[in-house]
C-alpha cells in the first residue's frame, strides 16, 4: 500500500529574479509590499530558474524523499512540459499510475517574478490543471495511509467525492485548499473540513475564509480550531506557524537563515509536517519537521530545491522554539 497519494496541480515553473524590480509599501489591501517595473521597457533578468511545480507535485517530492511510498493525481497535458513532470517523477520515485494525461490542453505553467527578499508575484496559466476528471481516476485502487489534497480549482464536487472515499476506505486526509475552494466561503466549506484531519492555510486565506480580520488571530483560530478532525494549521511566513489541536495552541517560530524564495513555502511546511505525523505521531514533532522542511526550501531558487532528503535529527529538533500561545 502506498503511504501517501497527494492530489491537485501539476505545473511548469519559471522562477524570474531581477534586482531592477523597485519594492514599496501598497496601499491596495491585503497587500502590503508590492513591486513595479515601466511598461514598454526592457528589464533585466539576473536570475532564471526552470522547474516543475504545483502543490501536489511539491508535496510528493517531500514524502518521496523522507522516505514514504508516493503517488499523486494530476492532470498534465501531451507535451514537453508534460513529460518532463513524468521524468522528475521517476528521479523521485513518485508513482505515475493516477496522473491523467489530456491531449486537448497544455501542461499549467507558472511564471514566478521574484524580488530580492524572496516574495513573489506569480502568473499562472492554469491549463490542463483547471480539471481533474473523477471518472478517470481508478477509484478502487487509490489506497494509501493519507491523502494530501491542495488545490482543485474551486471543484467543491471533487473534493467531497475525495473525502467520501477517503472516509469509506479509511484513509486520513490533510487539506490545504487553493483559493477556488476558499472562495466558496465558510458556509460552504465548514461539513467538508469538518471531514478532514488536518486543515492547513496561511494567515491572509484564514482571514478571508473566516471573514475576520488577519489582525485578530484570537478570532480566527476560535472559528477555526474546532473544524478539522485533529489539527488545525495556519502559517505566517516570518511569523512562524500555529496549530491547534483539541484547545491546545502552539506556535512554531521560523529559523532565521537568508531567504531567496518563499514560492512552495507552505507545501514544504505543510508535507513536512505530515511526514512528521507518519514518522512520529506526534504534533510537536510534526511542526519541527515542517518548519526544517520550509526552512531548507526558502534558502534555494525553486518549489523543491532545499527541501529535507532526511529527517531532522533530534538535536535540530530541539532547534525549533514551539511554545504555547494564548
Amino acid at each position: 500500500m502506498l503511504d501517501v497519494i497527494t492530489i491537485g496541480s501539476a505545473t511548469k515553473d519559471v522562477f524570474v529574479k531581477s534586482a531592477a524590480l523597485e519594492i514599496q509599501e501598497s496601499d491596495t489591501p491585503p497587500f502590503a509590499l508590492e513591486a513595479c517595473f515601466p511598461l514598454g521597457a526592457k528589464v533585466n533578468i539576473d536570475e532564471l530558474t526552470f522547474q516543475t511545480g504545483g502543490g501536489a507535485t511539491n508535496a510528493a517530492a517531500t514524502f518521496a524523499q523522507l522516505g514514504f511510498k508516493t503517488a499523486t493525481v494530476s492532470s498534465i497535458g501531451e507535451d514537453p512540459n508534460g513529460r518532463e513532470i513524468c521524468t522528475e517523477y521517476k528521479s523521485y520515485g513518485i508513482s505515475e499510475k493516477f496522473l491523467q494525461k489530456n491531449t486537448e490542453d497544455q501542461t499549467a505553467y507558472s511564471i514566478i517574478i521574484v524580488a530580492g527578499s524572496g516574495e513573489r508575484t506569480i502568473l499562472v496559466y492554469r491549463g490542463a490543471s483547471r480539471e481533474i476528471d473523477p471518472e478517470r481516476i481508478p477509484w478502487n485502487k487509490l489506497k494509501a495511509k493519507w491523502f494530501y489534497l491542495t488545490s482543485l480549482g474551486g471543484d467543491i464536487e471533487l473534493v467531497g467525492r475525495i473525502l467520501e472515499h477517503a472516509k469509506n476506505a479509511g484513509i486520513k486526509v490533510a487539506w490545504n485548499p487553493g483559493n477556488g475552494e476558499l472562495k466558496r466561503g465558510i458556509d460552504e466549506l465548514e461539513p467538508l473540513i469538518r471531514k478532514v484531519d488536518i486543515f492547513n492555510l496561511n494567515r491572509e486565506e484564514a482571514s478571508a475564509l473566516t471573514g475576520i480580520g488577519t489582525g485578530d488571530l484570537n478570532a480566527i483560530i476560535a472559528r477555526l480550531k474546532g473544524l478539522p478532525k485533529r489539527v488545525l494549521l495556519i502559517t505566517d511566513g516570518m511569523g512562524g506557524t500555529y496549530s491547534a489541536e483539541g484547545e491546545e495552541v502552539l506556535h512554531s517560530d521560523i529559523i532565521e537563515v537568508p531567504r531567496v524564495n518563499t514560492t512552495g513555502a507552505g507545501d514544504a511546511f505543510g508535507s513536512g509536517f505530515v511526514a512528521g505525523i507518519l514518522r512520529r505521531d506526534d504534533v510537536r514533532h510534526a511542526l519541527a519537521v515542517g518548519t526544517w522542511n520550509a526552512t531548507g526550501l526558502v534558502q534555494e531558487m525553486g518549489a523543491k530545491r532545499g527541501l529535507l532528503i532526511a529527517f531532522p535529527s533530534d538535536e535540530n529538533i530541539n532547534k525549533v522554539t514551539i511554545e504555547p500561545w494564548k
